[in-house]
C-alpha cells in the first residue's frame, strides 16, 4: 500500500475511484478528508471507511488510528492532483484558458469560445452557463478534471473556463495547467467571504500569476461589435486572449460579428406589448450602473429597473445598487434575488436607503415589492409602449434560494408568463384569515413553507398560468398582507370577522375586470402546492364545457378537517358540507372539496347573494354548489389524481406536513 502522496500517484490504476465525500466511498475507492467552510471532512473518515474505502488522505496526524492513511500539507491539492492524475492529465493535452473577474466571465469565456469555434478549432467550454448545479461557477475539482477528460476525447483541442474567486481559494481547479489566465475587471464583491477587497484581489491575482499567459482587460478599446461599452471591453479580452493563443487579431474580431450573448446577458424577451424588456445577470453596483447606462442611451419613454441583492452575502453593496438605480432609472423595484434566511425587508431597508440618499421617493421613483415575480407583474403593468424594463440580477439562474431550499425560479419564464396574459380571467384570493387553529398571531397566509410565505406560491403559480388580475381579500393584521405582496395586485377589505368565504369573495367582487368573462376564487393558502398547467387545465375545462360553475375535488385517506362532496347514486353531487356540520355517515366520505372554484362571471354576481348565513353563523362559498344543483346549472368537477398538488394547512401539525412535502418536491425539482 502507498506510503505517501507520490507512491499513490503513481499507483492510482489500482483503484476505482476518488471521492471527497464521505457516503460515496466504497470498495477500492480513495478518501480524501477536505476541511470544508461549514464541515470537517475529517470527521468523516470513519464512515468512509466503513463504506469500503481502501486508503485515506487528509491534513490531521492520524496515521496511528487509521489504516492506510496518508497525509498531505493540503487536501484541496492533493485533491486536484490525484484527479488529475487519474483522468490522464487532461489539462497537459489542452490549451485551456481560464477567465475570472468581477463582471463579465461569463460573456467573456463565450465569445472565446466562439472564436475559436469559429475559426475551425474544436473547443470544450465550462462556465456558469454550461456546468450543472444551483448557483454554480467552478465546478468541484473532481467533476472538472473529468470534464477535460472528456474534452480530449472527444478531440478536443481547447477549453475555456471560467474562474470564480471562491473556486480559486478553495482550490477547485487544483491540478490544472492554464495557458492563459483572463482578468476581466476587479471591483469589492463576495466580500461576506473574502473579508477584505484586498484579499479578493489577492485571490483572483494569484490564479492570474500562475496561468502561462495572462490578460489584463484594458479600460477602453475600439471595438464596436456588441451592445454597450462594457460587452466590447470583453470583446477586447476575449481577443487578447486569443491572440496569445496564435489566433490573428482581425480575423478573431470578424468572428465576433456573428457572437450572441449568453442566456441571462442583455437578452431581450420579445412582446407584442411594445416594450422593450431584458434580463440581465447584473447584480454588482458596476454591473448594475454598465447595464442601466446601455440602456437608458436606448430608451425613448421610461427605464423601469427591478432587481434584488442576495441574502447572506456582500452587505454593503445593497446601498450603492439601490443608489445607483435610482440615479439611471426612471422608476426602481426592489425585490428577491436569493434572499436565503435572512429578512427580505431588511434587505430591500438597505436599498431603500441608497436610493433616498439621492433623493429617491417611495412610491414614485422607487417601490418595495418582495416577491420576484410580483414586482416584474407589477412593472410590467405600469409600463407603457416605447419603455424599457430591465430585469436584472438572477439571468440565467434556474432556482431562488430561500431559507435552505432551492426554489425553481426562471426570470425569463415568468416574464414570458406574464407577457402574455388571459384577459378574460380574474381572480379573487382568499387571504382574510387568522387561523385561529394555527396557534399563531401572524396572518394565515403569511406562515412558511420552506421558507416562503404560503401566499406567495399561490400568487406565483397563478401568474405563471397567465392570470393578470388578481383582488386578495384582506382582514387579520392586512397590513402586513399588504406590505409582503405589495402593490402588484388589488385589494379588498372583508369587514365581517365571521363572514365565511361567500362573504370574503363577494367584498372583492367590485374591484375586478370589467372586461373578464371567467371567475376563479382560490383560498390563500391551501393552494400553494397547485402547479400552474393544472390551474389552466381547469380553467381549460370550465371554457370547454361551457360550465356555470367548475370546482376541484380530490381522493383523501383522511380528510379530517376537510368538506365532503355528497354524491347521489348516479354519480352526481347533491351537495357539499363542511365537517363540522357533516352527519356521521357522510363524515366517512373520502371526496373533499379543496376550495378552488371557476365560475361565469356573470352567474356569480347574479348568485352570490343567494349563499344563506350557515349553521356556524358564516356564508360559505360552497354553497354556491347547492344553488347551482336547485337551479339545474350545468357544472363540472375536476378531481385531481393525488393529493401531491393540495395540502390543507390548518394546524401546526399540517403546516409541518406541508413543509416535508414541500421539501420532496424541492428536492425532485433540483435532481432534476
Amino acid at each position: 500500500m502507498a506510503k505517501n502522496l507520490e507512491d499513490l500517484l503513481k499507483s492510482l490504476g489500482t483503484f476505482k475511484g476518488i471521492t471527497a465525500d464521505s457516503r460515496e466511498a466504497k470498495q477500492g475507492y480513495i478518501f480524501v478528508a477536505v476541511d470544508g467552510l461549514t464541515s470537517d471532512g475529517h470527521k468523516f473518515i470513519p464512515q468512509a471507511v466503513k463504506n469500503g474505502a481502501s486508503i485515506v488522505v487528509g491534513e490531521r496526524d492520524l496515521a496511528g488510528s487509521v489504516d492506510n492513511y496518508i497525509k498531505v500539507p493540503d487536501s484541496r491539492v492533493a485533491l486536484g492532483r490525484l484527479a488529475s492524475e487519474y483522468y490522464g492529465k487532461p489539462s497537459e493535452k489542452l490549451k485551456i484558458v481560464g477567465v475570472t473577474g468581477t463582471k463579465g466571465k461569463t460573456t467573456t469565456a463565450h465569445i472565446i469560445h466562439h472564436i475559436l469555434t469559429k475559426l475551425g478549432k474544436k473547443v470544450g467550454i465550462l462556465s456558469s452557463i454550461s456546468v450543472p448545479g444551483l448557483h454554480v461557477t467552478s465546478p468541484d475539482v473532481m467533476f472538472l478534471h473529468k470534464s477535460l477528460k472528456e474534452f480530449v476525447d472527444k478531440g478536443y483541442e481547447y477549453a475555456v473556463i471560467e474562474v470564480s474567486s471562491h473556486g480559486i481559494d478553495q482550490k477547485r481547479i487544483a491540478g490544472v495547467k492554464f495557458d492563459v489566465g483572463v482578468l476581466t475587471n476587479v471591483a469589492p464583491e463576495h466580500l461576506d467571504y473574502h473579508k477584505t477587497f484586498g484579499e479578493y484581489k489577492k485571490v483572483k491575482m494569484s490564479f492570474i500569476n500562475s496561468a502561462k499567459h495572462k490578460v489584463i482587460t484594458p479600460r477602453s478599446t475600439d471595438i464596436k461589435v456588441l451592445p454597450g461599452v462594457y460587452n466590447n471591453l470583453n470583446v477586447e479580452a476575449a481577443v487578447m486572449a486569443v491572440e496569445k493563443l496564435g489566433i490573428d487579431r482581425n480575423k478573431a474580431i470578424q468572428a465576433v460579428k456573428s457572437f450572441e450573448l449568453p442566456e441571462g446577458r442583455l437578452t431581450e424577451i420579445p412582446n407584442k406589448l411594445g416594450l422593450k424588456v431584458y434580463i440581465d445577470f447584473a447584480h454588482t453596483p458596476d454591473s448594475l450602473e454598465a447595464v442601466l447606462t446601455h440602456l437608458k442611451s436606448e430608451t425613448r419613454g421610461e427605464l423601469y429597473s427591478v432587481f434584488g441583492c442576495a441574502g447572506e452575502r456582500d452587505t454593503k453593496k445593497r446601498f450603492k445598487m439601490g443608489k445607483v438605480s435610482v440615479k439611471l432609472a426612471d422608476i426602481s423595484v426592489f425585490t428577491a434575488e436569493d434572499p436565503r434566511s435572512e429578512n427580505i425587508f431588511t434587505i430591500l431597508g438597505k436599498m431603500a436607503d441608497g436610493a433616498r440618499s439621492v433623493g429617491g421617493k417611495e412610491n414614485e421613483d422607487f417601490f418595495r415589492i418582495p416577491e420576484r415575480a410580483e414586482a416584474i407583474a407589477f412593472t410590467i403593468s405600469r409600463a407603457k409602449p416605447g419603455d424599457t424594463i430591465a430585469i436584472l440580477g438572477k439571468g440565467h439562474e434556474k432556482s431562488m434560494a430561500y431559507a435552505s431550499y432551492e426554489h425553481p425560479w426562471s426570470d425569463r419564464v415568468i416574464i414570458t408568463d406574464l407577457l402574455n396574459p388571459k384577459d378574460d380571467i380574474s381572480t379573487i384570493v382568499l387571504a382574510a384569515g387568522m387561523g385561529t387553529r394555527m396557534k399563531s398571531q401572524s396572518p394565515k397566509v403569511l406562515r412558511e413553507i420552506c421558507g416562503r410565505p404560503m401566499i406567495s406560491y399561490t400568487l406565483e403559480n397563478l401568474r405563471r398560468a397567465g392570470i393578470a388580475d388578481i383582488t386578495v381579500v384582506v382582514m387579520f393584521k392586512k397590513n402586513l398582507v399588504m406590505k409582503e405582496i405589495g402593490q402588484s395586485v388589488k385589494y379588498a377589505l372583508q369587514r365581517r370577522v365571521k363572514g365565511g368565504t361567500a362573504d370574503a369573495a363577494k367584498a372583492g367582487l367590485p374591484l375586478i375586470s370589467e372586461e373578464s368573462k371567467i371567475l376563479m376564487v382560490i383560498n390563500g393558502d391551501d393552494s400553494a402546492f397547485y402547479k400552474p398547467e393544472t390551474i389552466e387545465k381547469i380553467i381549460e375545462i370550465h371554457r370547454e364545457r361551457e360550465r356555470k360553475l367548475t370546482f376541484v375535488s380530490l381522493i383523501k385517506e383522511n380528510p379530517t378537517g376537510l368538506g365532503r362532496v355528497i354524491r347521489g347514486a348516479d354519480g352526481l353531487i347533491t351537495k357539499i358540507v363542511e365537517e363540522k356540520d357533516a352527519i356521521e355517515d357522510e363524515r366517512k366520505i373520502k371526496e373533499i372539496n379543496d376550495g378552488l372554484y371557476v365560475f361565469e362571471k356573470d352567474w356569480f354576481i347574479q348568485n352570490i347573494g343567494k349563499v344563506k348565513k350557515g349553521p356556524q353563523g358564516e356564508y360559505y362559498l360552497v354553497d354556491l354548489i347547492k344553488v347551482a344543483i336547485d337551479q339545474g346549472d350545468r357544472m363540472a368537477t375536476y378531481t385531481l389524481p393525488n393529493d401531491d398538488e393540495w395540502q390543507g394547512v390548518n394546524t401546526p401539525e399540517q403546516l409541518e406536513e406541508a413543509n416535508r412535502k414541500m421539501a420532496g418536491r424541492l428536492k425532485i425539482d433540483e435532481e432534476k
